[in-house]
């Protein structure tokens, strides 16, 4: 004869079954968080790449960097941003002779305000920022 409830087994498999899934579910979502962090920064690097590379043959052909904020300002440069989920993008000349690319993000992406920067200066080359106020004061610095 058999000893205690039966079906006993059932619930015991339930459960840890449970928690096994439970213990899966906390590893993923960190997991699926810096896969989602990784998609939107390849994102605006590749777009501010395209863009980069688009400003530097518009100074050779016009022998002067363009403006653009709009979706149909990058498209009349060939840059089609018009699937961007995770960034805003904008470049403008700067008084030295350089340009800037910005890469704002949406709230999708980064809901502390965050953004990457490109600061292309002709004399130190071109460097990543992420500080909004060390842009700044780079743009000060330029024009004085």
């Amino acid at each position: 004869m058999k000893r205690g409830r039966p079906g006993g087994r059932k619930i015991l498999t339930i459960i840890i079954a449970g928690i096994i899934v439970g213990i899966l579910v906390v590893i993923a979502i960190p997991l699926y968080i810096g896969y989602v962090e990784r998609k939107g920064i390849t994102e605006a690097t590749s777009i501010m790449g395209a863009i980069i590379t688009s400003q530097k043959v518009e100074k050779r052909r016009a022998v002067n960097y363009y403006s653009a904020s709009t979706i149909a300002e990058f498209m009349e440069k060939g840059i089609d941003i018009t699937h961007t989920k995770f960034f805003t993008f904008k470049t403008a000349p700067m008084p030295n002779g350089g340009f800037i690319v910005m890469a704002t993000p949406t709230d999708a992406f980064d809901s502390e305000g965050e953004w990457v920067a490109y600061l292309y200066d002709p004399v130190r080359g071109g460097r990543w920022l992420r500080d909004e106020t060390t842009i700044l004061n780079d743009m000060l610095l330029i024009q004085t």
